[in-house]
């Protein structure tokens, strides 16, 4: 028979589930305790028989099945979501299901290949694996409990390497290697299922034209998405760290001196500036009110005449003048300073050595900024508007501006490159990280067609206790509404 849609999205869902199984330190690193057990109840029921996989017997006890369901009602329950939902959990008992089934079809294609045992070479790798996770929640514990710091003694680290064994085992009961142990021992599925892939699928191969055309697939992608968008292309590479493939029009590299300056000045001049901008926005209100109190009686026959209450009291209006003389003296505690930056850089100095003894902004420490510049756009939102408009007022690169006053001091702007529009460079790391991405959908491609596959050769007997499972879980498909959680069980499966 043909896989449902749901029973697709669970089978792509459930193949990154074994990734986690053999790792044990993100539970370490967590202070809490060991998360009860969200499906146990005050009696043990008597297991029932769900299933039969060419004749091997799957009952509701089955140690996969249960797995699964506990990982995941432990982690919408950490994640704040409501696991006694009903909906969630018809899902979860159905991927549970359906994982066992394609536990034991894995498991009997494994004794037909002989595959089953974890190889020598697989065994270094694992617990290589897996003493490195050892160490580094071992290494985790000293440092926070220890209070270690870089200068911190040789003994004061061994004392606080003993206690953080000591908090371990007392608290989640592992020594390094019983940890080793279970470990490997947790791996054994991921392993098998590996095995198998790999004796029946081989290796994943992407060809240089399919990557090609993935990398120019993403990139018009993201131009769909960001051109026209400078918002919500700053957004979304720079807030939330995505990558994008494509570089929008009207970029600029811009590098700069950031020149501390008094905090009084400033403040001075920031709340005299802010003071004036609130009183103009006043009087236009003032004179929208006027506007609309004239129109009105000019409309009316008769009007009653308006109460008039006294004017309160108004402190001295801020002038231009004030904000503007507030700004010079700003500029005026520098100018020394800007003098002798800007005769250096006449006389040959190269701008980015003048940052390097002037300048404090941090940013212009580290790399790319320091050889590509900051990226900036006449609509970026990432800048100080000041900042900003001074940068898209230099006219050609190689430019160096005026003094700018923004809101963290005084900027000296040097106009470094036109940043290019269009696909960004493909880079051996891009390149690499494409290539990975291609294989692992290749894999999963292959590995959900090669397991229904399995499910439609194989002899599936269900019982009625399991048939109303999948039933649960196909009328579930059928409604409206769905919580958060379900809809994240199923877009992980996406």
């Amino acid at each position: 028979m043909e896989m449902t849609k749901w029973r697709k999205t669970l089978t792509a869902l459930l193949l990154a589930v074994m990734l986690l199984a053999g790792s044990l330190a993100g539970a370490l690193a967590e202070e809490a305790a060991v998360v009860a057990d969200l499906t146990e109840t005050t009696e043990e029921a008597e297991p029932v028989l769900l299933a039969s996989v060419n004749g091997e017997e799957i009952w509701s006890n089955n140690e996969e099945m249960q797995e699964l369901i506990d990982y995941y009602l432990s982690y919408y329950s950490s994640n704040g979501y409501d696991t006694s939902d009903q909906m969630l959990n018809n899902y979860l008992k159905a991927a549970g299901l359906n994982w066992a089934i394609e536990s034991v079809l894995y498991h009997q294609k494994a004794e037909e290949l002989g595959v089953s045992e974890i190889g020598e070479e697989q065994r270094a790798k694992l617990e290589e694996n897996a003493r490195t996770e050892w160490e580094a929640a071992v290494t985790y514990y000293a440092e926070s409990l220890g209070n270690l710091t870089e200068e911190s003694s040789e003994d004061e680290a061994a004392a606080a390497r003993v206690d953080a064994l000591a908090y371990i085992e007392s608290n989640f009961g592992y020594t390094e290697d019983s940890y080793v142990s279970e470990y490997l021992e947790n791996s054994r599925e991921t392993v098998l299922r590996e095995n198998v892939v790999k004796s029946v699928l081989g290796e994943f191969a992407v060809t240089e034209e399919e990557l090609l055309d993935y990398f120019n697939s993403l990139v018009e992608e993201d131009k769909a998405s960001y051109e026209g968008n400078i918002p919500m292309y700053e957004y979304y590479t720079q807030y939330m760290g995505s990558n994008s493939y494509y570089v929008p029009e009207g970029f600029r590299g811009i590098t700069h001196i950031l020149l501390d300056v008094d905090d009084e000045l400033l403040n001075t001049y920031t709340s005299l500036a802010a003071q004036l901008e609130e009183q103009q926005e006043a009087e236009t209100a003032d004179e929208n009110t006027a506007e609309t109190a004239e129109a009105q009686t000019e409309t009316a026959d008769t009007a009653e005449p308006a109460e008039t209450t006294e004017p309160e009291e108004t402190k001295e209006p801020v002038t231009q003048e004030m904000v503007d003389a507030a700004k010079q003296a700003i500029l005026d505690s520098v100018k020394d300073t800007v003098a002798e930056i800007m005769a250096k850089y006449e006389s040959g100095t190269p701008f980015a050595d003048l940052i390097a003894e002037y300048g404090t902004d941090p940013g212009m420490t580290v790399e790319p900024n320091k050889s590509n510049g900051y990226a900036v756009h006449s609509e970026s939102i990432l800048w100080d508007p000041a900042f900003t408009e001074g940068a898209m007022a230099l006219e050609k690169v190689g430019d160096v501006s005026e003094p700018i006053l923004g809101s963290y001091g005084i900027h000296i702007l040097h106009y470094l490159r036109d940043i290019p529009a269009g696909a960004v460079d493909l880079t051996d790391e891009i390149r690499q990280t494409l290539k990975e991405e291609l294989e692992s959908e290749k894999e999963t491609s292959a590995v959900a067609e090669m397991v229904e596959g399995w499910m439609k050769e194989a002899e599936i007997v269900y019982t009625d206790e399991g048939q109303a499972i999948l039933d649960a879980a196909e009328a579930e498909e059928e409604s409206v509404e769905t919580t958060e959680a379900t809809e994240e069980v199923l877009s992980n499966g996406d």
